[in-house]
């Protein structure tokens, strides 16, 4: 039986999300995400950002790598630059796990996710995941509790 379960289950509600969008190789993303986040916290705050709650997208995949947007909420995709990605996300019942420790180690518990829904009685619900980092991780030392908000439905075969 596998041990690693959600934290909680939570229904989501609907969000504007806007930052930095990028794609990235699955080999290349260790490396290349931490940077995508230090030039994305450079164009900080952004017009109609809500608050300090940053969030890590997962905006789409293929065999070769995904779509990832470093992003705030924002009350309005208004005044926005054009280069500035945008993500609406809907409301959907999400798995939410909760990664603790280095950042490092993320992509680690991500795997753990992907084994867990594989085997769990839930499949994606083919909505944005994201990651949400609030005031208990500290962006400065890399350390600290990061929620990992995975769109669910009820396996149907």
């Amino acid at each position: 039986m596998n041990t690693f379960q959600p934290n909680r289950y939570e229904h989501g509600r609907t969000m504007l999300l806007a930052g930095l969008r990028q794609y990235h190789g699955y080999s290349e993303a260790v490396t290349n995400i931490p940077a995508q986040w230090q030039h994305f916290v450079q164009q900080l705050p952004l017009p109609a950002q809500v608050h300090s709650t940053t969030y890590g997208v997962m905006c789409g995949h293929d065999a070769h790598g995904f779509e990832y947007m470093a992003g705030v909420e924002v009350n309005s995709f208004d005044g926005l630059s054009a280069e500035t990605g945008r993500v609406r996300v809907e409301p959907v019942r999400y798995a939410v796990f909760i990664h603790s420790g280095a950042i490092a180690g993320i992509r680690e518990t991500w795997q753990k996710i992907h084994d867990w829904l594989l085997h769990s009685s839930y499949e994606s619900a083919h909505k944005p995941d994201f990651e949400r980092y609030d005031e208990r991780f500290d962006s400065q030392t890399g350390m600290g509790d990061v929620e990992i908000w995975v769109g669910v439905v009820h396996r149907t075969d």
